[in-house]
C-alpha cells in the first residue's frame, strides 16, 4: 500500500513574483477582494464566484470552459444554471446608498438580481427582488418581486386586523399579500407574469414549477402549476386561502401545501395538508385538541415520494393583553394591577435559567414536531413531542435518529450540552433508547438501510444492531486526544457508509478506519499516524447517501508537523492511496460538478492567494479559474515559517512567524504576538482581509514588525499560569533567534485570548504593551454571569468549559482567585488598551470595567476603549476602523518608540452629536 507523503508540485507558480515597495495600508486592506460563494455549473462548463471587498460593493465573476471571464458589477452569491448557459446573482443596493440612507429609511431598501447570458455575455437587471432561482433543470427563471410600495388609506392604528373585518370583506394583512411573480423560459426568452404570488416552489431535480397566490380580498386566492407552454394549471382554488408551505417531491411528480384562512390570527391558525399528484387531490386534517399544523409548519417529502413529513406545533392558549383601566375605580383595583406587572420570576427548580428562556421563548412558540405521512397507506404517524422533540430527517425507509436534551437542561448551565438519542419506528411511531448523556457534539450516525447506528460517548465507540436489538461497545479511545477541558473528550466523527450498511468510515486522530458490522472487524485504511499524517474524506457528492465497497474517495490529509497539506485518492478496494496534489500549502476542495467530474480546489499560503482551480477528476492537470492573487502584486506582505520551542517544562510547542518583505534576520524586531489556542495550523492559511478586532498580519508586517502566532496547550485549573507558561517561552525563542526586539514585544488577545493577555500582564513585565479585546477580569464575578446572547449562565465555562477551571467556585475558590487578573492588578506595570461593546453578548463589559477601575485605582497606565451598541466582536465598520487604528498606533508608540498619541496621553471626553 502507498502511504508516503511526497512533494507533489502543481503546475503553477507558489510565490510573489516580485516585490515592490507599497506597504500594506488600511485603504488597501478595505478595498482587498476575497473570494466567495463558488459554484461550478452542473455539466462543468462555467464556475461562478464572488469577488468581495471588505468595504465596498461585491463584484460577480464567471470563468468559462474557453478561459473567457465575465463580470458583473455589485453582484454575489451566484447561481448557475444546470447547462452552464445562463448565471444569476443577487444585487445588493449599493453601499453608498445603504450608508447615506436613514436607519429607517435602509430598512426599506431593497436589492435586486441580474441574469446573465453566458453565449452573448447580455446582462438583465431585475430590480426589488425578493428571491431568484434557476429550475433543476435549467429550462426556467424564476423571479419573486417584492411588494410595491404603496401609499396607505388608513392609518395603520386604524386599520383592520385579521379577523375583525367586514364579514363581506375579511380583513387579510398586507404582510399576508402576494407580490409580481417572472417566469422566464431560457430557451427562447418567452416570458409569463403573475400577479398576487405569494411563495413559488421548484422541483430538486425536475422543471417542474408551482406557486400560490393572495389577493388583497382574498378572492381568487390558490395554488397553481405551470404547465406545457408556460400556461398555467389550477391545482386548489379558495378564497382567502393562504400557503405557509409548498413543495415537490424530488422528480416533481406530486406536489404538498398547507393552507389556512388568512383572515385568522396568524398566531393561531391552523392549516390542513393537501397532497396533488396525476389531477388527484388527497387531503389530511392534522389539527387535533393538543396538536395543530401551523404557519411554522414545513413539509418535506422523503426522496422516493413514499412519505410526507410534517411539523406540527403544541397547541398553546391564547395570552391576552393586560387589561384597561376604564375607570377611576380600576386603579385601585388589586386583580388589574397585578395584572399589569411586569414580573419574570426565576425559581431555583426552574428547567432552564429566565434568561436562556426567555431568549429561546419565540423559537419555542414556533417550534414544530414531526410526523409523517404515509402516502401509500394514508396513515399519520407522530414522530416527537415534548418529551422527544429533535429529529434528524434522512432517506431511511424504516427508523429515524431523534434526540432528547431535556433531562439535562437544568445541568447545561454548569455542565454543558447533553441530549440522549433514540430510535424511532417511522412505521409505528415506537421509541428506542439508544444513548444516554451524550455530548451535543458527538452526534450519531444511522446507516442509511437502516441496519445499524453507531455512536461515540465517554471515551468509546458503540454499535447498535438494529434487527438484533442489540448494543455492544467496538472499542475505546477514538476520542480527541488533543482536548485539554475539563469534560469527556469527543469523538472525531464518522465519514460515508458503505452500500448496504456493509460497512462504516471512521476516524481516529489521524486515520480512517472501516468497522464491518456483520463481522465486527474494525481495519485501519490509512498509516497517518506513522507519518503524523491526519487523514479525511472529502465527499464529493452531498446527495450520495452510501459509496459502493469498490470505490475511490478523494481524501485530505495534513502533516501535523509540516503543516503541509494534500488531496489523495483512497481506493476502498485494494486500499491504495495515491496522490494527487501535495505540498506545503493550505489545499481546500470547494465543489463538484453534479453530472460532470469538474473538481474545483484551492491553495493557499500566508503569501498566495487561495485562487481557485478546476480539475477533471481527481486525477487531472489544474487549471486556473480565478486571478485575485494579483493584488498581491504590488504589495509588501512578507513571508510566514514555523518556529518550534519548548516551554521551561519540557513541553514541544510550535507557532507561525510572519515578518517583513526581504528580512535577513539580523535584526531585532518589534513584535506583536497574536494568539488565541491552536495558531501553527495558520502557518499556510493566506491572512484575512479584513478590518476587525484582530490585526491585519500584512499590514504589520509591511510596516516593519514581526508578527508572531504562537500555539497555546493548557492545563485544568491553571488557565492563566499555562497561557503565560507558552507565551512567554514563545517569546523568548523569538529573542533568542535574533528576530524579536526584546524591549518591544506586544500582545492582542481577543476573548478568551483577551483573558490571557490581561492575566500575562499581572504575572510579567516581559511585554511592552498589551491590546486585549474582551476580557474575563474577575472569574468569581464572571462565574456566576450571564451570556446575554444566548441567555445562558457562564459557570459551564468554568466547570467544563473553556476558562477550565473543572471545579466550582465553592469546591475551590483559590483556582478562581489565583486565575483572576484583577486579584493581582497592583502588579501591572505594562501599558494596556481594554476594548469593550457595551452591549457584549458573551462576555459581561462589566468585566472590562473591573479591571479598568482597579487598574485607574493602583494608578497604573490604562485606557479603555467603550464602543457603544457593540456586541463581543464590533460590528459598526466605523468603530472597527477606530478599534484597529488605535490598536496600531498604540503599538507603534510602546513598540516603535512613535510619538504617543492623543487620546493615549489624555484621554478623549464624552461627547455626542447636537440634536
Amino acid at each position: 500500500m502507498h502511504r508516503r507523503w511526497l512533494t507533489v508540485l502543481p503546475l503553477l507558480g507558489l510565490t510573489l513574483g516580485s516585490v515592490v515597495a507599497a506597504p500594506v495600508t488600511p485603504q488597501r486592506v478595505m478595498e482587498f477582494k476575497s473570494l466567495k460563494d463558488p459554484v461550478v455549473a452542473d455539466n462543468g462548463t462555467a464556475v461562478a464566484f464572488t469577488a468581495r471587498p471588505d468595504r465596498g460593493n461585491p463584484e460577480g465573476r464567471i470563468r468559462l470552459a474557453n478561459g473567457e471571464l465575465i463580470t458583473v458589477e455589485r453582484a454575489e452569491k451566484p447561481q448557475l444554471s444546470a447547462d452552464g448557459r445562463f448565471a444569476l446573482f443577487e444585487q445588493p443596493v449599493a453601499l453608498l446608498e445603504q450608508e447615506n440612507a436613514s436607519a429607517k429609511a435602509r430598512k426599506k431598501l431593497k436589492g435586486g438580481a441580474v441574469l446573465v447570458d453566458l453565449q452573448s455575455g447580455e446582462q438583465t437587471a431585475y430590480e426589488r427582488v425578493k428571491s431568484a432561482a434557476f429550475s433543476d433543470d435549467g429550462t426556467l427563471l424564476v423571479v419573486l418581486f417584492e411588494a410595491a410600495e404603496e401609499e396607505k388609506d388608513i392609518d395603520k392604528e386604524e386599520a383592520p386586523k385579521p379577523g375583525e373585518g367586514d364579514d363581506k370583506e375579511p380583513a387579510i394583512d398586507d404582510k399576508e399579500l402576494g407580490s409580481e411573480l417572472l417566469v422566464q423560459r431560457l430557451s427562447d426568452g418567452k416570458t409569463v407574469r403573475f400577479d398576487a404570488v405569494r411563495d413559488y416552489a421548484l422541483a430538486e431535480q425536475a422543471g417542474s414549477l408551482a406557486f400560490s397566490t393572495s389577493v388583497e380580498e382574498g378572492k381568487g386566492n390558490g395554488v397553481f402549476r405551470l404547465g406545457p407552454d408556460l400556461a398555467v394549471l389550477p391545482v386548489f382554488e379558495q378564497d382567502g386561502m393562504g400557503t405557509a408551505s409548498l413543495v415537490w417531491d424530488r422528480n416533481g411528480r406530486q406536489l404538498a401545501f398547507s393552507w389556512g384562512d388568512l383572515t385568522e390570527q396568524p398566531r393561531h391558525r391552523t392549516h390542513k395538508v393537501a397532497v396533488w399528484a396525476d389531477g388527484e387531490l388527497r387531503w389530511q386534517d392534522l389539527n387535533h385538541a393538543d396538536f395543530m399544523v401551523s404557519g411554522h409548519s414545513k413539509l418535506q417529502f422523503s426522496r422516493d415520494g413514499e412519505r410526507l413529513f410534517i411539523g406540527r406545533q403544541i397547541r398553546t392558549a391564547k395570552i391576552p393583553e393586560p387589561p384597561k383601566f376604564d375607570s377611576e375605580a380600576d386603579l385601585t383595583d388589586i386583580d388589574r394591577l397585578l395584572a399589569r406587572s411586569d414580573l419574570v420570576l426565576w425559581h431555583g427548580d426552574d428547567e432552564q435559567i429566565k434568561t436562556r428562556e426567555m431568549n429561546q421563548y419565540d423559537k419555542e412558540r414556533k417550534r414544530t414536531y414531526q410526523g409523517v405521512w404515509h402516502l401509500k397507506g394514508e396513515r399519520f404517524v407522530q414522530l416527537t413531542d415534548g418529551a422527544l422533540p429533535e429529529l434528524v430527517l434522512a432517506e431511511n425507509r424504516r427508523y429515524l435518529l431523534a434526540s432528547s436534551d431535556k433531562p439535562y437542561r437544568k445541568m447545561i448551565s454548569w455542565a454543558g450540552f447533553y441530549r440522549d438519542w433514540y430510535l424511532v419506528d417511522l412505521n409505528s411511531g415506537e421509541r428506542r433508547l439508544l444513548a444516554e448523556q451524550v455530548s451535543s457534539g458527538d452526534k450519531p450516525t444511522l446507516g442509511p438501510d437502516d441496519g445499524h447506528v453507531f455512536w461515540h460517548v465517554r471515551d468509546a465507540l458503540y454499535h447498535h444492531d438494529i434487527a438484533a436489538n442489540r448494543t455492544r461497545k467496538v472499542a475505546d479511545g477514538f476520542s480527541n486526544e488533543n482536548h485539554d477541558y475539563p469534560s469527556p473528550a469527543p469523538g472525531y466523527g464518522f465519514g460515508p457508509w458503505l452500500e448496504n450498511d456493509a460497512a462504516l468510515l471512521l476516524y481516529d486522530k489521524f486515520d480512517i478506519w472501516r468497522f464491518n458490522p456483520a463481522k465486527g472487524e474494525l481495519t485501519r485504511l490509512t498509516e497517518g499516524r506513522e507519518a503524523t499524517t491526519l487523514y479525511r474524506v472529502k465527499q464529493t457528492d452531498p446527495d450520495q447517501l452510501a459509496v459502493a465497497a469498490d470505490a475511490e474517495l478523494l481524501v485530505h490529509g495534513v502533516n501535523e508537523q509540516s503543516k503541509a497539506e494534500g488531496l489523495f485518492r483512497l481506493n476502498l478496494a485494494d486500499g491504495a492511496l495515491t496522490a494527487w496534489q501535495q505540498g506545503d500549502y493550505k489545499i481546500s476542495f470547494h465543489a463538484k460538478a453534479e453530472d460532470a467530474p469538474t473538481l474545483l480546489i484551492s491553495y493557499q499560503r500566508y503569501d498566495r492567494f487561495p485562487d481557485l482551480y478546476r480539475s477533471e477528476g481527481a486525477n487531472g492537470e489544474l487549471a486556473r479559474v480565478s486571478q485575485l492573487g494579483g493584488q498581491l502584486a504590488d504589495l509588501d506582505w512578507g513571508q510566514a515559517q514555523l518556529v518550534r520551542w519548548q516551554t521551561e517544562d519540557g513541553q514541544a510547542l510550535k507557532g507561525v512567524l510572519i515578518t517583513p518583505p526581504g528580512y535577513d534576520g539580523k535584526t531585532p524586531l518589534p513584535t506583536m504576538i497574536y494568539f488565541y489556542r491552536i495558531m501553527s495550523d495558520r502557518l499556510h492559511a493566506f491572512p484575512q482581509m479584513a478590518i476587525n478586532h484582530r490585526p491585519n498580519f500584512p499590514w504589520y508586517a509591511s510596516e516593519g514588525y514581526a508578527v508572531f502566532l504562537p500555539d497555546v496547550v493548557f492545563e485544568v485549573g491553571q488557565p492563566g499560569p499555562a497561557s503565560l507558561k507558552a507565551l512567554l517561552s514563545g517569546a523568548k525563542k523569538l529573542v533568542e533567534m535574533g528576530v524579536a526586539d526584546p524591549e518591544a514585544i506586544g500582545l492582542q488577545g481577543h476573548s478568551w485570548a483577551g483573558y490571557q493577555s490581561a492575566y500575562i500582564a499581572t504575572q510579567t513585565d516581559f511585554f511592552a504593551s498589551v491590546v486585549t479585546g474582551a476580557p474575563v477580569s474577575n472569574m468569581t464575578s464572571a462565574y456566576t454571569g450571564i451570556r446575554l446572547g444566548s441567555g445562558l449562565g457562564r459557570q459551564f465555562q468554568y466547570e467544563s468549559g473553556q476558562s477550565r477551571i473543572g471545579k466550582t467556585l465553592y469546591e475551590a475558590p483559590e483556582l478562581y482567585l489565583q486565575n483572576s487578573p484583577v486579584i493581582y492588578a497592583d502588579r501591572i506595570n505594562t501599558p494596556m488598551v481594554i476594548m469593550f461593546g457595551d452591549e457584549d453578548d458573551a462576555v459581561p463589559w462589566e468585566q472590562g470595567i473591573e479591571l479598568y477601575l482597579a487598574m485607574r485605582r493602583l494608578s497604573k497606565p490604562v485606557v479603555m476603549l467603550q464602543y457603544q451598541g457593540e456586541p463581543h466582536h464590533p460590528k459598526q465598520y466605523p468603530n472597527k476602523v477606530d478599534y484597529s487604528i488605535k490598536m496600531k498606533a498604540f503599538f507603534d508608540h510602546t513598540l516603535k518608540g512613535a510619538p504617543a498619541p492623543a487620546w493615549w496621553q489624555q484621554g478623549l471626553p464624552y461627547s455626542k452629536p447636537d440634536k
